[in-house]
């Protein structure tokens, strides 16, 4: 017995032992490759100093280390690419070397098995063949059928506005009820009355799966330990189905339910212009042959763009009507500029190229306001060879897209809100690999315009009708998330109707 005690003790003496000589081979890679960067903790490599100051933290780093440098998210390695010529490499002319991309869990923090289907978890000639038939469903004249089912949605948001009888109310919770809707209706053909206050199991499962983020104990161990995968994943995907079984919100429910709308839909004769249906009639061509997307695709992005969809436009439109407010020339400018162009109380898709300072105004917001550093990267394939670097094999390369943004070396006073930043008159002299609010290159926002035409048409008809002035704090204070910078405490503004 005794024996057998020590042959144990030794064993997983010898383990840990050759653990911690991996793992600080591991954490010394860039000292190898020459890289320069931080010097990073044994357990969670630099992802406690990340956590709490996220772009500012990029900042420091990139005054203290250079364009390019390596930093450990926990267990997992990082190079940080401010140098626009490497980053045209990556996602332009060397993008088979870097056509995967990384979103920091191994599902993305949805504890699904279909969760992989979609297209930014896909890899390789999946997602190539995925991509090649879904960009079809964004075409200009698939949103425009797809715009006559925002009108419905818009409408209610109007009413809602209208009842406030210019009482302060947060403006963000508006917007996150009406885009949830309004993605609903477009991508399944499903009304929740959410905007009314009606709420269910399946609205409020997909609420909770845009929370994610970095802070609960699962997603740390997976982020510090991926070495421990797919064990944090699975116990994820446990706590969900425990979730499901006593009916509480979870992401299987979004699933299942979704697939059955597919089924059903697929046996049906009701073929409405929404999303779902351009998915299932979409075809691609793949080495001659014409491909289809199978259920599971289909449903696994449809449920991708319900999620993801709402939570970054809904923001968007809330940082949008936050620069208004505290700008109120600006938001005349737009106002007057919709109704020379537009005569009808009532804003269409067909109107929306008329609105050319809105699109700035918006173009503005979102260069103010970009999604995380997290949000756009790319994994290198192989060992990639820049100047005197080597980017190793199976690290990922963050473009910081927020730091890049707000950089004095290319925009005049980043810290302001300029819309003029965006008139036809510069539009040309912005690169399109610092300006990148959507990503840039091939594996760039497939539902871009479709989260522009949301915003366009929103803001239009809301600006015609309502003067929009801020109660309380105009700070604009950020909430740390993840991937999506939303306000800390609302939009609080009161509405007061036009009369003409």
């Amino acid at each position: 017995m005794l024996s057998s005690t020590i042959i144990l003790f030794t064993f997983f003496t010898c383990l840990l032992l050759f653990w911690i000589r991996w793992r600080k081979r591991k954490m010394s890679l860039f000292e190898r490759y020459g890289i320069p960067g931080p010097k990073s903790n044994f357990i969670f490599g630099n992802a406690m100093e990340y956590n709490k100051k996220r772009n500012k933290c990029i900042d420091e780093w990139i005054e203290k280390y250079g364009n390019i440098f390596g930093f450990f998210l926990g267990g997992k390695p990082w190079v940080v690419c401010c140098d626009l010529e490497l980053i045209k490499l990556i996602q332009i002319k060397e993008f088979k070397n870097f056509m995967n991309r990384d979103l920091t869990l191994p599902d993305g923090g949805v504890p699904h098995n279909l969760m992989l289907k979609t297209l930014p978890l896909q890899c390789d000639e999946d997602w190539k063949n995925t991509r090649n038939i879904l960009s079809t469903s964004f075409s200009t004249a698939k949103l425009k059928m797809m715009s006559t089912l925002m009108s419905k949605p818009i409408n209610i948001f109007m009413e809602k506005i209208e009842k406030q009888k210019e009482s302060p109310f947060d403006i963000a919770e508006f917007y996150k009820k009406l885009t949830f809707d309004i993605i609903c209706r477009t991508a399944f053909g499903i009304q929740t009355n959410v905007q009314n206050d009606e709420t269910s199991k399946f609205v409020q499962s997909v609420y909770n799966l845009s929370e994610v983020d970095s802070s609960d104990m699962l997603s740390i161990l997976s982020i510090c330990f991926p070495e421990i995968e797919p064990v944090p994943t699975y116990v994820r995907k446990i706590l969900d189905a425990i979730k499901y079984a006593i009916n509480f919100p979870s992401a299987k429910m979004v699933f299942d339910t979704c697939s059955q709308l597919v089924t059903s839909r697929k046996n049906s004769d009701y073929h409405p212009p929404d999303l779902l249906q351009i998915m299932i009639d979409a075809e691609g061509e793949a080495d001659g042959i014409i491909t289809k997307l199978s259920s599971d695709v289909i449903v696994a992005n449809a449920v991708a763009f319900m999620t993801a969809g709402y939570d970054t436009t809904s923001t968007i439109l809330a940082w949008c009507t936050h620069y208004l407010v505290k700008h109120p020339e600006e938001q005349e400018r737009v106002r007057l500029e919709i109704n020379e162009n537009i005569e009808n109380n009532k804003i269409e898709y067909a109107d929306l190229p008329k609105l050319k300072y809105l699109s700035q105004v918006i173009s503005e917001t979102l260069r103010l306001r970009p999604l995380s550093s997290l949000a756009i990267s790319r994994n290198c394939s192989k060992d990639f060879h820049y100047k005197n670097i080597i980017i190793p094999k199976g690290v990922t390369v963050m473009i910081p897209v927020p730091n890049l943004l707000k950089d004095c070396r290319y925009w005049k006073e980043p810290e302001n809100f300029n819309p003029d930043r965006f008139s036809s008159k510069n539009a040309g002299l912005i690169d399109p690999s610092i300006y990148q609010p959507f990503g840039y290159g091939p594996r760039g926002c497939i539902g871009m315009r479709m989260a522009q035409t949301v915003m366009k048409l929103t803001l239009s008809n809301l600006i015609k009708h309502y003067k929009l002035e801020p109660c309380g704090s105009l700070e604009g204070e950020e909430e740390l998330s993840l991937f999506i910078p939303r306000p800390k405490n609302g939009i609080m503004v009161k509405a007061t109707a036009i009369t003409s």
